[in-house]
C-alpha cells in the first residue's frame, strides 16, 4: 500500500499546473517576483512565502516553484482573504514544476499562451 500523506499533490490553478517533483533542477537562478503568471484575462497568480525560479524548458513547461508555507493568490478562485482583493489557496510545502495548460477551443486543442 502506497502512503499518500508524504507524496506531493499536483495543482491546477486556472491556465497553469503545478506538479510535485523531486528537486529542483541545477543552475537555476531564484526570481525577485512572486507573480507565477498573468492569466489570459490580466490577473496575476501570485504566491506568498516561496520561491519562484523561471526558465524555458519547452513549450509547457515554464518554471518552478519551491512551497514553503505556500499560499497561491487570484482574485477570482480560493478562499476568500478579509479585506483584500485577493482569494487564497495553500500549496503544500515541497517543489513544483510551472506548466503552461491547454484550453479546449473549437474542437481542437491548443497550448494556452499568456
Amino acid at each position: 500500500m502506497v502512503n499518500m500523506e508524504n507524496k506531493l499533490q499536483n495543482y491546477r490553478h486556472g491556465e497553469i499546473a503545478l506538479i510535485g517533483i523531486n528537486e529542483l533542477p541545477n543552475g537555476l537562478k531564484e526570481s525577485n517576483t512572486t507573480c507565477i503568471i498573468k492569466g489570459s484575462h490580466g490577473n496575476d497568480h501570485l504566491i506568498d512565502n516561496g520561491k519562484l525560479y523561471f526558465k524555458n524548458v519547452n513549450e509547457f513547461v515554464f518554471g518552478y516553484l519551491v512551497s514553503k508555507n505556500t499560499k497561491l493568490l487570484h482574485s477570482d478562485h480560493g478562499k476568500v482573504i478579509e479585506n483584500s482583493k485577493f482569494r487564497e489557496a495553500p500549496i503544500k510545502d515541497g517543489v513544483y514544476e510551472l506548466r503552461k495548460q491547454q484550453e479546449f477551443v473549437n474542437n481542437e486543442l491548443k497550448p494556452v499562451i499568456d
